[in-house]
């Protein structure tokens, strides 16, 4: 051990030091309460002999300060005393100290405190060591290694108040991966784990060593910026790590390919208080998801606007089918062969008193993300059952009822007994309804009850199309194996067929490869008589759009199929 003895007597403190010499321990002589207090600052002991009483300042007085200067490394202290009564025990325990050693002493009692204080040493240091690894476990993301959410909220006070001391910017990253379900419903939980590990890895590279990375949990990561000169510098990192989690991961065999959507808030120039720095980098991180996914976005108050919008949006939706502000269009499908009408798509609009007419395109991802979608859901498609029960189906040969059918319905257990249900109710035929789910959710649905809904319809005889194709990203031999009847092409790519030569080759692709599976090909959103003549002059089978027909409510849809419409569409 290393003991600093404190003594103004120089034959004491040879006689002392002589005598832990002996005892094979190092002496650090000083000869003062004042020298001792500066080498204890300067070459911190194991132990400390402090003789009572001293010139300049005596024992105590030396203790009380030790212990200021450092009150979590609790070095043992032992007092040195011609005589010692109660008086002195309680105030050398209250000055700091552990036990006393009594002039003159023998070198068998020096050597059992030595002892003993070495033990209470070792003990401290082991309950020391404990508590850092308590501490490490407490605050560390036992999977990725990361900071977890409890020291998240630890470091994100303490990194604030050093930029208000150091009048310095901090930036507040918010990271979620885009799609994580998708890869923990198709690969396993044990693939989405090790995905969670390299993205840890990650992250590490695209920071500064000083930076704080922290999971707050599933799949959302958050990162402090501390001291950055501008905010180019945080705009630079959040796209360094969209790059580099952007490239693609081989995880035990398996090439999966993800990206993420990143939020970022500035401190203090957008958030002056840390409840407002998070809600406002999640406010940034739910306008990169809106905005496609795969990027990143700065709070602003304009994304705040919108943020409140949509949340006010979400409220009112609550109550928008007991208020019937939703209500049923239905855009006819035609032929394009013959130019005749062979089906309808139900579409819901919602029409709020002060939001006016709100786009499915808004308010369905609303629902989805709400949990309103299964409500909504079934409310569309007993409506659109109901109204089509009115109209003369039969007098449209093979026509197609097609209602969109999100992806959390069919996951659903009772979702195909509701659909026989409503069947059974309405006198409907299965063949004459065409359920439509997106691509995306198509693809990234692989649970079991998801693919035993899809095949229990198809038996039935409910035809199955995959919405919007091409924004996806499907795999096509898993379409091949889906019991699908219908392709429709998103009507982005129609629109570029004639502004576009790449746009004409990607139309032309797809309906190639409708035909080739044996589907039938839709194209949605035609409304211009190029874009119609070139659907025809490439031979795609149907088709849906403005230039055909607007929207029509239902008496309509009825009358339309009453006089049969035999007259041909006008080209």
């Amino acid at each position: 051990m290393k003991i600093l003895v404190a003594d103004d007597s120089k034959t004491n403190l040879a006689l002392i030091t002589d005598a832990i010499n002996k005892l094979g321990h190092e002496v650090i002589p000083a000869h003062s309460g004042r020298q001792a207090l500066e080498i204890y600052q300067e070459n911190r002991p194991d132990l400390i002999i402090l003789d009572v009483m001293m010139e300049d300042i005596d024992g105590f007085e030396c203790a009380k300060q030790i212990r200021t200067i450092d009150r979590e490394d609790w070095i043992p202290i032992i007092f040195l005393s011609g005589s010692v009564d109660d008086e002195s025990i309680a105030k050398g325990i209250d000055a700091g100290g552990d036990d006393y050693l009594t002039k003159p002493f023998s070198e068998i009692t020096l050597a059992a405190k030595i002892k003993a204080m070495q033990r209470i040493s070792d003990m401290r240091l082991k309950l020391f060591e404990m508590t850092q690894n308590l501490y490490l476990m407490s605050s560390t993301d036992s999977l990725t290694g990361v900071y977890n959410r409890l020291q998240f909220d630890r470091s994100i006070k303490e990194i604030l108040a050093a930029t208000d001391r150091n009048h310095k910017k901090a930036a507040l990253l918010f990271i979620d991966l885009d799609n994580f379900k998708a890869i923990n419903d198709t690969f396993g939980h044990h693939i989405g784990d090790l995905l969670l590990i390299e993205v840890a890895k990650r992250l590490k590279l695209c920071v500064r060593s000083k930076d704080f990375i922290s999971r707050l949990g599933g799949d959302e990561f958050a990162i402090i910026l501390s001291d950055i000169e501008d905010t180019k510098e945080a705009e630079q990192i959040a796209e360094k790590i969209i790059n580099t989690l952007s490239v693609d991961y081989n995880i035990e065999g398996h090439h999966i390919k993800n990206g993420s959507s990143i939020g970022v808030a500035f401190y203090p120039h957008a958030s002056t208080t840390r409840e407002n720095l998070v809600l406002n980098a999640d406010v940034a991180m739910y306008h990169a998801k809106a905005s496609g996914r795969n990027n990143f976005q700065v709070f602003s108050e304009t994304l705040n606007d919108r943020y409140r919008k949509k949340i006010s949006l979400e409220h009112a939706l609550k109550f928008a089918l007991e208020r019937k502000e939703i209500f049923l269009t239905y855009q006819p499908i035609f032929n394009l062969k013959t130019n005749k009408i062979c089906g309808v798509e139900a579409l819901a609009s919602w029409d709020h008193p002060t939001f006016g007419l709100v786009s499915p395109n808004i308010f369905i991802p609303i629902a989805e993300e709400s949990g309103l979608i299964n409500l909504l859901g079934e409310w569309i498609l007993l409506t659109a059952c109901k109204d089509a029960s009115e109209w003369p189906l039969e007098s449209v040969e093979d026509f197609r009822f097609c209602i969109n059918i999100s992806s959390r319905q069919l996951n659903q257990e009772s979702f195909y007994q509701n659909v026989m249900n409503i069947l059974r109710n309405t006198n409907l035929k299965p063949n004459q309804i065409e359920f439509e789910l997106t691509e995306t959710a198509v693809m990234s649905f692989s649970s079991q009850p998801f693919k035993d809904t899809i095949q229990r319809l198809h038996n039935l005889g409910i035809r199955i199309s995959i919405d919007d194709f091409g924004t996806g990203y499907s795999s096509l031999v898993r379409l091949k194996h889906l019991p699908i009847n219908t392709l429709k092409i998103e009507k982005s790519f129609i629109q570029d067929t004639i502004a576009s030569k790449n746009g004409a080759i990607i139309v032309n692709c797809l309906i190639a490869l409708g035909k080739n599976l044996g589907l039938n090909v839709i194209a949605e959103g035609i409304e211009t008589i190029e874009q119609l003549k070139f659907l025809i002059d490439n031979e795609c089978p149907y088709g849906q759009g403005f230039i055909l027909s607007k929207p029509l409510d239902s008496s309509s849809v009825k009358k339309y199929l009453e006089e049969k419409i035999n007259t041909k569409v006008k080209i």
